[in-house]
């Protein structure tokens, strides 16, 4: 099976990048209205990733905080954190580490520090620690409690980070469970997850 960079993007890749876009930014405004403690703005990106490859996922992830950034613009910096996670899933996704719940949960955990390691300077260096976000409020409590700034950020990112990115990650497991086989065989990676290959 071909996984080239170029082999990454057929037509049912770039068909799927507008339907992952949309996920993203529907699951977002699902938290934000219902006041959720988690984000749900990378369950497409998380899906691209898995069934159509890294490079594919990275374009999606741009194109989400593209959008979101014309709405709030304090997203337009952490384009590169989705970006990143985008590739992160793409290579977890060869690896065969979405084909079972243990394996998913530990693709969610890698998931969270890939998202604190690249989103925490961003949030310390361009925003100051603070961005507004439900998690600011973890790390004002933690500065008041003495703690520095980076490890203030780092230490609230990864709290709400890890519990979206497990949920995130598990949502997407069972969505590609129910997609035919049909449809995963037009997927570069989605030939990994056919149920006849198996979720094993």
């Amino acid at each position: 099976m071909k996984r080239s960079f170029k082999d990454d993007f057929n037509m049912m890749s770039m068909l799927l990048i507008p339907i992952g876009v949309a996920v993203n930014i529907v699951g977002f405004q699902i938290a934000n209205v219902l006041r959720l403690p988690i984000f749900l703005d990378t369950i497409g990106t998380i899906l691209i990733g898995v069934v159509a490859g890294p490079w594919v996922a990275l374009l999606a992830g741009l194109i989400t905080n593209l959008i979101n950034g014309i709405f709030n613009p304090t997203y337009f910096p952490y384009a590169i954190t989705s970006m990143a996670i985008g590739v992160g899933v793409g290579l977890l996704s060869k690896s065969g580490m979405f084909k079972n719940i243990p394996k998913t949960i530990v693709s969610g955990i890698v998931i969270t520090f890939i998202a604190v390691i690249v989103s925490a300077p961003i949030t310390v260096l361009v925003f100051g620690g603070a961005t507004g976000s439900t998690s600011s409020l973890l790390t004002a409590t933690l500065l008041a409690s003495g703690q520095k700034i980076w490890g203030a950020v780092f230490a609230s990112s990864f709290i709400f980070e890890i519990a979206d990115k497990i949920v995130s990650a598990l949502i997407v497991y069972f969505i590609v469970r129910k997609m035919s086989d049909r449809y995963l065989s037009k997927m570069n990676y989605g030939t990994l997850y056919m149920k006849r290959g198996g979720h094993k």
